[in-house]
C-alpha cells in the first residue's frame, strides 16, 4: 500500500493494484484483531523478549518456545507492511499455529523504510537468521536448522534468506517476489528502489540460488497482483528445479489468510508441520 506520508505523490495503477484497504472493507478489523490477540498472548516462563541481534533499536526479536523447546526446530517469522510499517509485536498471536506445528517461533523486527533502503532491510533479515542460528543452544533450543516464514513483505524477506546455511526450509504467504513495478508507484517515495535494488532483491530473479524447499501460499480472494506474484514465483522455482509447493487457500484474502497459520488445524499450520518434520530430520 502507498505510504500515507507521501500523499502529495499521485497514486498509480500499481498502488491501486496492491492496496488491500482500498478493495476490502474489513482490513482495519483484521489489523485491530491481530493487535488485540497479540496483546492478550500470555507471557510464559521461557519466553524471551527484545533479544538483540544487532546494535540498532529495530534489530530485536521475540522468542516464544513451544512445550518441547529442546527437541523442536525453530521458525523465524518476518512481518509484512510493505517494508515500511507494522511490527513484530502485532503478529505474536500466530505463535499458537507455530506451536501446533511443533515449532518454537521467533518474531523478528527489522529497520523500516524510509529510514532504511531495501539493502539494509534485507541485511537485517539475514542478520536475524544468522544470530538466531548461532544462539539456539544458549537460548535453550534444539540445535537444528531454522524455518523462515513471512507474510506479505515478510514473505519477500523469507524468500531472500532461505538460502542461508542456518535455514532448512521456508514459507511465503501472500508475498511479493518481483519488485520492478514498484519503481513506478507512489510507494517508491518511501522505498526508494532503483534498478540495482530490483535486480538484487527480487527473489523471482534468483530462483536457482537455493535448493531449500519453499512453500508459496496465498488466498484465492487476493487481489490479482498478489495472486500473480505468488504463481509466478512458484513457477520460477519449479522451472529452476527447486522443491516447492503452491498453496491456494479458498475463501481468503490478503489478511484473512493468516487465520490458516493461526488456527491449530489451519492449512498453513499443516504445511508448516511438514517443514518442521523435515527440519527435525535435518
Amino acid at each position: 500500500m502507498p505510504d500515507e506520508t507521501a500523499s502529495a505523490v499521485p497514486r498509480t495503477s500499481v498502488d491501486d493494484a496492491y492496496d488491500n484497504a482500498l478493495h476490502f472493507a474489513d482490513v482495519p478489523q483484521w489489523r485491530e484483531g491481530w493487535q488485540r490477540r497479540s496483546a492478550e498472548w500470555p507471557r510464559r516462563p521461557g519466553d524471551r523478549y527484545e533479544l538483540a541481534y544487532g546494535a540498532a533499536p529495530s534489530q530485536r526479536m521475540d522468542l516464544l518456545p513451544c512445550s518441547t523447546p529442546r527437541s523442536a526446530p525453530t521458525a523465524l517469522f518476518f512481518h509484512g507492511g510493505f517494508w515500511s510499517r507494522n511490527s513484530k509485536e502485532t503478529f505474536r498471536f500466530l505463535a499458537s499455529g507455530f506451536h501446533a506445528a511443533g515449532a518454537n517461533v521467533a518474531f523478528a523486527g527489522y529497520t523500516l523504510a524510509p529510514e532504511a533502503r531495501m539493502e539494509r532491510i534485507v541485511e537485517d533479515a539475514a542478520a536475524a537468521v544468522r544470530w538466531l542460528g548461532a544462539h539456539l543452544e544458549e537460548l535453550g533450543l534444539a540445535r537444528r536448522r531454522l524455518l523462515v516464514v513471512g507474510w506479505s513483505a515478510g514473505a519477500h524477506l523469507a524468500a531472500l534468506v532461505v538460502h542461508e546455511p542456518a535455514v532448512a526450509a521456508g514459507m511465503g504467504i501472500s508475498g511479493v517476489y518481483e519488485l520492478a513495478e514498484f519503481r513506478d508507484s507512489a510507494m517508491n517515495e518511501t522505498l526508494r528502489l532503483d534498478a540495482s535494488d530490483v535486480e538484487r532483491f527480487s527473489p523471482a530473479r534468483h530462483a536457482r540460488r537455493t535448493s531449500r524447499p519453499f512453500i508459496v501460499g496465498y488466498g484465492a480472494r487476493e487481489l490479482p497482483a498478489y495472486r500473480d506474484q505468488s504463481r509466478a514465483y512458484h513457477a520460477a522455482l519449479e522451472e529452476a528445479g527447486r522443491p516447492t509447493e503452491l498453496c491456494e487457500l479458498a475463501g481468503h484474502h490478503h489478511h484473512s489468510v493468516l487465520e490458516e497459520l493461526h488456527e491449530p488445524g489451519g492449512a498453513l499450520v499443516r504445511r508448516l508441520a511438514r517443514l518442521t518434520t523435515m527440519a527435525t530430520a535435518a
